[in-house]
């Protein structure tokens, strides 16, 4: 159940930054066989509210995917072996090769299959980067919608590639 959810955050975090061409083609292929280990201070199980909640500097992850948060709620639907919503809350960090994406917090709605990186959302692949209020990435349509307030602007920041033959 969380594996299906936390495969679905890698694999919408690999559509980002491809998505925002960041640094040109990331051809990334994730291996679904992979365990998926989570750790936390503390997990705590509502059965009658449907939830999982992992406390306490949780880590999440799988093969060289890791996600960093200070809390992760895991929302189950009705009949409670299909993931509906998961929330990462406080000091969201998602890392994989040089990919970092940062907000503070992170929502994963499985049937929309979007995610939204809401608070400070950034996200860098080497040395180009991507930052608004919100970065919400529509997994189904392969698009990414990056937003800012009134008081902020989208920011992005595209390093050509060097080319390695000139000194």
């Amino acid at each position: 159940m969380l594996g299906r959810w936390f495969l679905l955050l890698l694999l919408s975090f690999s559509c980002c930054c491809v998505s925002t061409v960041l640094a040109g083609e990331a051809n990334l292929e994730l291996d679904r066989n992979q365990p998926i280990e989570i750790t936390a201070r503390q997990l705590e199980v509502l059965q009658q509210q449907r939830q999982s909640i992992f406390t306490g500097d949780v880590v999440a992850k799988q093969g060289d995917m890791t996600l960093y948060a200070d809390k992760l709620i895991v929302f189950f639907q009705k009949n409670q072996d299909q993931i509906e919503r998961l929330d990462a809350i406080g000091a969201v960090r998602v890392l994989q090769l040089d990919r970092v994406a940062t907000a503070g917090k992170a929502v994963f709605h499985h049937l929309e299959e979007t995610l939204v990186l809401i608070g400070n959302a950034e996200v860098t692949q080497g040395k180009n980067k991507i930052s608004g209020d919100v970065i919400t990435l529509y997994l189904k349509e392969n698009r990414t919608l990056i937003e800012s307030s009134d008081n902020h602007r989208v920011k992005a920041l595209i390093v050509p590639e060097k080319n390695q033959d000139t000194p």
